[in-house]
């Protein structure tokens, strides 16, 4: 026949899961932040490419207005429009940004 546990071994063996929880919580404390710091860096990276992806367009764009130009002189006035439209889409985003 076994004995029932002393008092003293239950605390004992209490102490011993409180200290394996405690390191179990500090362990994932630090994988939490060491994710989140992950996340805010790849948010700016995100970021950065977003902008990057848009210098890009923009590029582009001015590529095909600028091969538009070469290509035809006949629609001259055209591109001219195009691109008083653009300054003027310009213009109003950099009137809403200083707000």
């Amino acid at each position: 026949m076994t004995q029932p546990p002393t008092l003293s071994s239950e605390i004992v063996t209490l102490e011993r899961k409180i200290e394996l929880l405690l390191d179990k919580y500090t362990t994932l404390q630090n994988e939490l932040k060491r994710v989140n710091q992950e996340n805010e860096e790849l948010k700016l990276a995100f970021t950065s490419k977003e902008e990057e992806l848009a210098h890009f367009k923009n590029s582009i764009k001015i590529s095909k207005l600028a091969k538009l130009t070469v290509a035809d002189h006949s629609e001259t006035t055209e591109v001219k429009r195009t691109i008083n439209e653009y300054i003027k889409k310009i213009d109003r985003c950099i009137a809403h940004l200083s707000q």
